[in-house]
């Protein structure tokens, strides 16, 4: 019962001053967002709060006969799980049921602040056992204030644990003549309510919301919630005591013992996929192996250790909180200790690090084991991708001398459109208007750029302006193209199996392609001799398609693009290549990462022929540096 805080109310006799504090409580609490519930366990009090306008009231009772079958989803369904009232119709049968704190125990998984609201008998005892504070609302009149030294009498023989009781004093206009050994009964920490005859009427309409601070008896309230929250802070203090505070040596060791002993629990829900569902099944287990040492952690403290479990046990461990935040395009571990993020474009060096080696191999191989990779010492490099489409790359020993190394560039949740580039002034209309006009004429397209500059992100782009009624077949070796077309065939290369065998290379799903019967073929990245099939494709009338390649101008594209042609390990002459590119290429398109982080479309041009093994770039739209804006150079129409 450590995650809110349970109020007892405790007095003599049934009272309306005691239903509006408890309205009190539970109004001025919600509106810092806690959420709250009041177990109200006096006699008729079913009555009373049907008259404050609670209709469908839900009875303690109704749990307790389905307590078998309970858990905590089942309680919430049951609770508006904001602010609630639940009463009692057979007030001896609850408190007489040892289910009783099993329910309080749920319940406290649910809500902040539980007010349990009875009349001083029988049942203090199990009251107090599961209470971390005691009010005693009393009148400031003889007759009270000797019976509220009976409840504290009776407080301090029946409770078992450390726990603060605060008498709350409703003062009225009546100034009884108290003498002085009566005065000595008013306890030195006892909280004053003025509560006369017109804020009486006030707060008995069942009207009054307490939300005036201005208000009486709205600032004994707040006045009582102000003592309860220093409470807490104070218990708090003392659960942290013992040195669980984040990061220290003990939170580590606890840390470490519990992952430990989670992983032996965790054994039978091996084939659960279900991160949610295994996230909840965690914290339980969490909660009873800290039963089992006997440790006793603050709410956060254990949030927080949950948090980083489960991020161990069903995720990527450190990375988890670096892979869920939307500004980071890009996560770069070198090693343990040193660990880069690309934010904004630009690189930061984090302050996180992984505790040892075994750790940080862990999150690979769960990277890369559900697609049906593998690394080790005879394969150290693997490209993968996570469920999301984040695309992952990595190196370890003995090819890396730092430490196993991991790139993820991320993907992106939010489709990127035209008008997000333009918004963010990597191009403008008219040149998106060109790229629109060039697809629908079924233009060869070739994207160059440096790592990172954003070809992908223009290639799903470009790709989108393909009508609805074409074959597309794309060819990645991990799958990052977003297509919204319906008629789209996704091919994706394979790596050798541990065997080195049953390897499917970009080049072969090219060649394959073309037995598809596509409109238009899009290859994710040129990077060897799959570039010369694809300009045979290009030329042979599959025409339309689309490609990307490393390159730092559009001139330098093409001489890359001859590179890699020659790859192919045909004995072809340059010139022979060179009039292939020239055939089949219509327009490179060229992006560029800026100083600032920002990406531009650098230079859109034409290729064009000269004759069969001459040809002139013709550029079309041009990105001017100095003048911080984008150039037209030529009419842009095509033919």
């Amino acid at each position: 019962m450590e995650n809110s805080k349970i109020v007892s109310l405790l007095q003599i006799e049934n009272s309306q001053n005691i239903t509006n504090l408890l309205r009190g409580l539970s109004f001025i609490y919600s509106k810092h967002k806690n959420k709250n519930i009041i177990i109200d366990l006096r006699p008729n009090s079913n009555i009373i709060w049907s008259y404050y306008g609670k209709k469908n009231i839900k009875y303690l009772d109704d749990i307790l006969n389905i307590i078998l079958d309970i858990n905590i989803p089942m309680l919430k369904t049951f609770f508006n799980c904001d602010n609630d009232i639940v009463c009692a119709k057979d007030i001896s049968k609850i408190l007489d049921n040892d289910n009783f704190n099993f329910i309080i125990r749920a319940l406290s998984e649910i809500y902040d602040n539980i007010f349990i609201s009875t009349i001083n008998n029988n049942y203090l005892q199990k009251i107090l056992n599961i209470t971390d504070v005691v009010l005693c609302p009393i009148v400031k009149e003889p007759i009270s204030l000797f019976n509220y030294k009976s409840i504290f009498s009776d407080i301090v023989i029946n409770k078992i644990k450390d726990m603060e009781i605060f008498p709350v004093i409703f003062k009225t206009e009546v100034d009884f003549n108290i003498d002085e050994q009566e005065t000595k009964l008013v306890p030195k920490n006892s909280i004053f309510i003025n509560y006369y005859s017109k804020i009486q009427q006030e707060v008995q309409n069942k009207n009054f919301m307490f939300n005036d601070d201005k208000n009486d008896f709205v600032i004994g309230i707040n006045n009582i919630i102000n003592l309860i929250s220093k409470n807490n802070e104070t218990t708090t203090d003392t659960v942290d005591i013992n040195n669980y505070s984040i990061g220290s040596n003990k939170y580590i060791l606890l840390k470490e013992k519990l992952h430990k002993d989670l992983v032996a629990k965790m054994k039978e829900y091996a084939k659960e996929e279900d991160r949610n569902i295994l996230s909840n099944i965690i914290k339980v287990k969490i909660q009873e192996l800290l039963n089992l040492y006997e440790i006793k952690i603050s709410t956060n403290i254990q949030e927080i250790l949950s948090k980083e479990l489960i991020d161990d046990i069903v995720g990527f461990g450190i990375l988890e909180d670096l892979l869920a935040d939307e500004n980071i395009t890009e996560i770069m571990v070198n090693g343990l200790n040193n660990i880069y993020i690309e934010k904004k474009g630009k690189l930061e060096k984090t302050n996180i690090k992984f505790n040892d080696i075994d750790k940080l191999k862990i999150v690979i191989n769960r990277i890369v084991a559900p697609i049906g990779r593998h690394v080790d010492e005879t394969s150290p490099i693997v490209d993968a991708r996570l469920k999301d489409g984040s695309r992952v790359n990595v190196v370890i020993s003995p090819i890396s001398l730092c430490g196993p190394v991991l790139t993820i560039r991320k993907f992106a949740k939010h489709k990127l459109s035209g008008q997000n580039l333009i918004d963010y002034g990597s191009i403008n209309q008219e040149m998106l208007d060109f790229l629109k006009v060039a697809v629908s004429n079924k233009k060869n397209i070739l994207i160059s750029g440096g790592t990172g500059s954003g070809k992908t992100t223009l290639l799903n782009i470009v790709s989108s302006f393909i009508g609805e009624k074409e074959r597309i077949i794309t060819i990645e070796d991990s799958a990052e193209l977003q297509l919204q077309q319906e008629h789209v065939v996704r091919l994706e290369s394979r790596p050798k199996s541990l065997e080195g065998t049953s390897e499917i290379t970009i080049r072969q799903l090219v060649v394959n392609s073309l037995r598809m019967r596509p409109d238009r073929i899009i290859v994710g990245e040129c990077r060897a001799a799959e570039t010369l099939d694809m300009l045979q494709a290009m030329n042979t009338g599959h025409n339309g398609s689309m490609t990307t390649v490393h390159s730092h101008s559009c001139q330098d594209a093409i001489s890359r693009l001859v590179v890699m042609s020659l790859m192919a390990g045909f004995d072809l002459p340059e010139k022979s290549i060179v009039s292939m590119i020239i055939s089949a290429i219509d327009i490179i398109v060229q992006v560029k990462r800026c100083s600032d982080g920002s990406r531009k479309i650098s230079e859109i041009s034409f290729l064009e022929k000269v004759d069969n093994n001459n040809y002139k770039l013709v550029p079309v739209f041009a990105y001017n540096e100095q003048e911080k804006c984008f150039v037209k150079s030529v009419n842009s129409k095509l033919c």
